[in-house]
């Protein structure tokens, strides 16, 4: 039975984490939407022992556990979510074994980059100036500019089901296309290690540069957004953005969500949009290019939180 919010503020309390917490917080400050009710409370661990410690707290208790990043493709409800939230973006770090490069799954990607750039190794170069920490590139195979974060990985350190820490070894057969072996699975991304190759500074750097100037270029950074909203279906014969656009859905909005001009697959938040108005909108578009083309798109969006208390309103959609 899940505990009453005072109750869980008091046990968090007793667990003397080396990280922090807050209780009611808006998860709008923590999703690259701008959007999102409160987490009733939300931990910032500083150790896998603070992980290891909150998620046997919440399997003890009965308590809810969400794992996030830095919210890069997640869309949390306006309802918030119940229990505890681990933001795992504070637990960051790297080291160096040989060529191997280890990282926490809470660092930025872009930091990662930047370690093998300074180690004098090409590695991570190709997710640059992506929104995403390394545990959430990880669990959805992130991918761009012909390079998936499979083509690089070693292995992975879990907290598995029984939440003991385990290496998970890379195995090719259970990785493709925007899909890894953590989806579905109770594990709890701790860390990872990288295969690199010696590479010059002047190399590496020119693809971290390119690769964010092209990022900008696409209007990733304009405004609050998830970057590509849907899956590339290679089957489908053209990329879902510009099936979006075939169909004429640039400006499609539903309340202050709107499918941008500058890239049919990127939603963006003009200020003020709701969770439900960017969801509605998602659902509007699928239905929409189904309708007209024959394709169903497959989001990359992960919803979150508590959607029992949503509406919906086909009239919104305009």
């Amino acid at each position: 039975m899940a505990q009453h919010p005072s109750k869980i503020g008091n046990l968090l309390t007793k667990c003397n984490l080396k990280g922090t917490w807050q209780a009611d917080a808006p998860m709008s400050g923590h999703t690259t939407f701008r959007v999102g009710g409160p987490a009733d409370f939300l931990v910032f661990p500083r150790s896998f022992e603070d992980v290891q410690v909150v998620r046997e707290l919440a399997r003890n208790q009965g308590i809810p556990l969400t794992i996030v990043g830095r919210g890069a493709n997640l869309l949390v409800a306006d309802q918030g979510i119940r229990g505890i939230t681990l933001a795992m973006s504070s637990l960051v770090g790297f080291q160096w074994k040989q060529s191997l490069l280890t990282v926490s799954a809470g660092t930025d990607v872009s930091d990662a980059a930047r370690a093998g750039l300074e180690g004098g190794f090409s590695c991570l170069e190709f997710l640059n100036a992506m929104p995403s920490t390394v545990g959430g590139a990880i669990w959805m195979n992130a991918r761009c500019y012909g390079w998936e974060i499979a083509d690089v990985l070693s292995s992975v350190t879990v907290l598995d089901e029984s939440n003991r820490t385990v290496i998970v070894p890379f195995a090719a057969k259970d990785w493709s296309y925007k899909k890894s072996p953590f989806q579905g699975r109770d594990w709890l991304i701790l860390e990872a290690s990288f295969r690199t190759s010696p590479a010059t500074r002047e190399a590496v750097e020119a693809v971290m540069v390119a690769n964010e100037a092209d990022r900008t270029a696409k209007g990733h950074f304009r405004a609050p957004c998830a970057g590509s909203v849907f899956k590339n279906n290679h089957a489908f014969g053209a990329a879902s953005g510009v099936l979006i656009d075939r169909c004429g859905l640039k400006g499609l909005r539903c309340g202050k969500a709107v499918v941008s001009d500058w890239h049919a697959n990127i939603i963006i938040n003009e200020g003020g949009a709701l969770a439900s108005d960017i969801r509605q909108l998602i659902n509007a578009v699928k239905q929409k290019v189904h309708s007209q083309m024959g394709f169903l798109l497959e989001e990359e969006v992960v919803y979150c939180g508590d959607w029992s208390l949503s509406e919906v309103d086909i009239n919104k959609v305009v």
